[in-house]
C-alpha cells in the first residue's frame, strides 16, 4: 500500500479514485492506514464477503486473507483489469497510472504489465528499519 499512496498524486491525475480493502477490524485497519500515512481510504471487510465476490478470498492462510491484488473498475462497475499478486511480484504503480489512463480514454489495456520483482526480504528489511527510526509501539 506504501508504493501506492507514494504515487497516488499521480494515480489521481490519471482519473483514478483510489481505495484499499483489508480483511480486518475497522480498529486495525485505520492504525494500519494512520501508521502508512495513507492519503486514501482503507475499507474494511472482515466478514470477508467482498474479497469471496471478487475471487480473492484464501482461506488457506492465517484464518482467512485477501490475496494482494489489484482492480481498475470503470465507472459503469465493469472491471476493467485485475491482477493477482504474489510476494515476489507486484503491478508497478506507474504501469499502474498507464492502464488507468487508457481504461479512462475508453481503450482496453492492451496488456498485463510486466510485474516489479520483489525481494522477499524487503518488507522485514523495511519493517526492521522503520522500528529502529520510530520504536516499537505496542497496540
Amino acid at each position: 500500500m506504501a508504493e501506492y499512496r507514494d504515487h497516488y498524486a499521480e494515480l489521481r491525475a490519471a482519473g483514478a479514485e483510489v481505495a484499499a480493502l483489508s480483511v480486518d477490524e475497522p480498529a486495525r485497519s485505520r492504525a494500519v492506514a494512520d501508521d502508512l500515512k495513507l492519503p486514501f481510504t482503507l475499507l474494511c471487510d472482515p466478514r470477508r464477503e467482498v474479497v469471496t465476490a471478487f475471487g480473492v478470498f484464501n482461506r488457506a492462510e492465517k484464518g482467512g486473507i485477501a490475496i494482494p491484488s489489484v482492480f481498475v473498475i470503470d465507472r459503469a462497475m465493469v472491471v476493467r483489469f485485475r491482477v493477482l499478486e504474489t510476494v515476489g511480484t507486484r503491478v508497478n504503480p506507474g504501469d499502474l497510472v498507464e492502464i488507468v489512463r487508457s481504461v479512462k480514454g475508453g481503450a482496453e489495456p492492451q496488456a498485463l504489465p510486466r510485474p516489479a520483482r520483489v525481494w522477499p526480504g524487503a518488507m522485514f528489511l523495511r519493517a526492521t528499519l522503520n522500528s529502529l527510526r520510530r520504536g516499537i509501539r505496542q497496540r
